[in-house]
């Protein structure tokens, strides 16, 4: 077997923590984004080779992250989170985790989510999001910052309002929001990032495939 270089098999081991720690993606969902992150690798390595190379790299992920959950209390940060986002969704905040790749993506996108929320006989109030990068941030414990906004109106109160009542509501849940009550500043929070992983354990490739 072809091998990768070592700082290779380290990101690569790196991503798949992430996205499993992650887990907004299913298993073959990761498995996919692995293979094309390695297609830029410079070792010369068979397709057969890179596929064991990444196969194996997510079952470490998931063995890890499957056996540290079993020490993990009930109630997790994770879990507190996305109670608080329920509950925002509950009072007619449009709440998105892992939307989109960038701030900028999630902006232009969120008008989508409004009309979608809206068409099923609600009035939003207004939306919150986190996108991806913020969901690679959280994982790697430097924890989660939040856009957000009104959407029936201009006023920049109507806009803090929506951020205060965000932040009121990671705080009812026992999370430790921080923001200074400006519009131009994300709401942040500081947390814990424990998801439990409640899929299988994917199993090894051969070295040949029959």
């Amino acid at each position: 077997m072809t091998k990768l270089k070592a700082d290779e098999r380290e990101d690569l081991s790196t991503w798949a923590r992430i996205h499993v720690r992650g887990g907004y993606e299913d298993i073959e969902e990761i498995e996919e984004l692995l293979q094309e992150l390695t297609e830029d690798f410079d070792s010369l390595i068979s397709e057969r080779d890179r596929h064991i190379e990444v196969r194996n790299a997510l079952i470490v992920a998931v063995r890890t992250l499957v056996e540290e959950q079993e020490a993990w209390p009930v109630l997790t940060d994770y879990d507190r989170l996305e109670l608080a986002l329920d509950t925002l969704e509950d009072h007619g905040i449009v709440t998105r985790a892992n939307f989109t790749c960038c701030g900028n993506c999630g902006a232009a996108e969120i008008g989508a989510e409004i009309e979608e929320f809206e068409e099923l006989g609600r009035k939003a109030r207004g939306y919150v999001f986190f996108h991806q990068q913020d969901t690679e941030s959280a994982v790697e414990g430097h924890g989660l910052y939040f856009s957000y906004g009104a959407t029936h109106s201009d006023l920049d109160v109507a806009h803090v309002a929506v951020a205060q009542e965000l932040f009121d509501v990671l705080q009812s849940v026992g999370l430790k929001p921080h923001w200074d009550g400006k519009l131009d500043h994300r709401v942040g929070v500081v947390l814990d990032w424990k998801r439990r992983w409640t899929g299988d354990v994917p199993t090894p490739l051969k070295r040949w495939s029959f």
